[in-house]
């Protein structure tokens, strides 16, 4: 057989097509975060949970982080509570923030838990420091849809 004389590249233009896939999933809470956030919607109401080596706990996470066993006994705790935390966003992002204007993310540890959670402040940002004392702002009734933002935000008591 014999060479061909002469080589002819071969080239093709590279494909394109623009495709939208979609994965459609339902994410379900489990009875503990679930319960949690039931509270939030149905009572107004923030619920811990007891844990070993860590008292109550908010949210609760079903167990103890100390050791893994079961958490144990629901508490009820109070939506007021004082700042162990503060990070003040002055220029928030578009679709990357909860609040479109100046805030706060905060951790709170709320009257009668023994841990933080985190959340945010709208207002009175200049007042807001380690040591606030704050209380939870509620969604509206016809709002509330069983999720973290049931609690709208906190507000800085005086």
């Amino acid at each position: 057989m014999s060479e061909p004389s002469s080589m002819s590249t071969l080239v093709e233009e590279p494909m394109h097509e623009a495709t939208v896939v979609e994965f459609p999933h339902v994410h379900f809470t489990g009875p503990v975060v679930g319960r949690f956030l039931a509270g939030l919607k149905e009572q107004k109401q923030i619920w811990g949970q007891r844990a070993t080596g860590q008292g109550v706990v908010v949210p609760p996470p079903g167990y103890s982080e100390v050791d893994g066993s079961v958490a144990g006994d629901w508490v009820a705790v109070k939506d007021t509570g004082v700042v162990t935390a503060v990070a003040v966003v002055h220029r928030p992002l578009e679709h990357l923030h909860p609040c479109s204007k100046p805030f706060a993310f905060v951790l709170v540890r709320l009257d009668g838990a023994d841990t933080a959670m985190a959340h945010v402040v709208r207002d009175d940002l200049d007042k807001l420091k380690v040591g606030s004392r704050v209380q939870a702002v509620w969604a509206a009734d016809d709002e509330r849809q069983g999720t973290i933002r049931d609690i709208a935000c906190f507000r800085v008591l005086a």
